[in-house]
């Protein structure tokens, strides 16, 4: 029987042939309170070609692995898919990248502070501060980026429901709303898994604006963690390989479906999407809108967007705060002192 102190955590990973995994899986391990707690769903993509030593994960209770070859591979939210139907009724859920690392004690300080936050439904999610291996093997953690807040720093008015995140500033208030989930680190209550699965149609750009709005619509409330539990690998070599080395024309047509399906959501206001990937009952789009600063109809947003500052508990507040709103080159060119 499950003791009420030791609730366990499932940790969902979608690994792409990575040779950095067994060390992710050793470091989380490692850096648990209590290790024993741990349950991973993992959706190995491997390649024959380049084989990646996971047996002594294999042969231990708490891992779950499907596997597939990256020639079956459809990409990173069809593998998260995947990793999150291995859940299985665990209170809570981690999910995180391949190549990442983790804090001492980071299970028992992530509950700690999901617990602490004024919702019913809260979710801690931030994109993740960097660190890397030297040539010796020795972690370094760019500790100057603090709690990054997530900013918009590019929209296309040609896909305008698909703005680009990236690092904002230092979080500086406690507890911190965020308005975007992160791909590479969340933490939340494990029904998470299958209120709100990853879309599996969905490709790499916009993948995490549409799991954002749809767990805003479910309920769930954002918050960023209240210091730095994880850290996401800057690679000194090159980055790592990703799906889209199969070619552009699999990019353009794997794209091209995740662009008109993310389309179809952001613009659909009557709550009335088929299936398991559309809105949830608790709240509507132009609610997620009025608490991000986001009118995508019209791709302008608040100008905190675009700077990282919190919603405080929301960005709109008045008609003026909707007559505020810009576009992305408005922003900038008055951040260029242009008029």
């Amino acid at each position: 029987m499950e003791s009420a102190s030791q609730p366990k955590i499932f940790v969902a990973i979608a690994a792409y042939t990575d040779p950095e995994l067994p060390r992710t899986l050793r470091d989380a391990l490692q850096t648990a309170h209590s290790p024993d707690r741990l349950r991973f769903g993992i959706c190995w993509q491997a390649d024959p070609e380049a084989p990646v030593e996971l047996d002594t994960f294999r042969r231990d209770r708490r891992f779950r692995f499907v596997d597939a070859t990256i020639h079956e591979s459809r990409g990173g939210p069809w593998a998260r898919n995947i990793a999150q139907s291995l859940w299985r009724g665990e209170p809570y859920t981690m999910q995180i990248d391949s190549h990442m690392k983790l804090e001492r004690d980071w299970d028992s300080r992530l509950i700690e502070m999901l617990e602490s936050l004024p919702s019913d439904k809260p979710i801690l999610s931030m994109n993740a501060p960097l660190f890397w291996y030297d040539g010796d093997g020795e972690a370094h953690r760019r500790l100057d980026m603090g709690v990054p807040t997530t900013r918009v720093n590019g929209w296309n008015p040609s896909t305008p429901w698909a703005p680009w995140f990236d690092f904002g500033p230092p979080n500086q208030r406690q507890p911190g709303r965020t308005r975007f989930i992160n791909g590479n680190f969340a933490f939340a209550p494990g029904v998470w898994n299958v209120e709100v699965p990853q879309d599996p149609g969905q490709y790499y750009w916009g993948e995490e604006l549409n799991v954002t709005i749809r767990s805003y619509t479910w309920g769930y409330d954002f918050f960023l963690p209240s210091e730095a539990v994880a850290w996401h690998m800057q690679h000194q070599g090159g980055p790592p390989r990703r799906h889209w080395e199969h070619g552009e024309d699999v990019v353009q047509s794997r794209n091209a479906e995740a662009y008109d399906r993310l389309g179809r959501l952001v613009t659909c206001r009557d709550q009335r999407l088929p299936g398991p990937y559309g809105f949830g009952p608790a709240r509507t789009l132009r609610e997620y809108e009025a608490y991000a600063g986001i009118d995508f109809q019209t791709a302008r947003a608040h100008p905190d967007v675009f700077t990282g500052a919190n919603p405080d508990p929301v960005t709109i507040h008045s008609p003026a705060d909707w007559r505020a709103c810009l576009t992305f080159e408005e922003f900038a060119a008055s951040a260029r002192g242009e008029s």
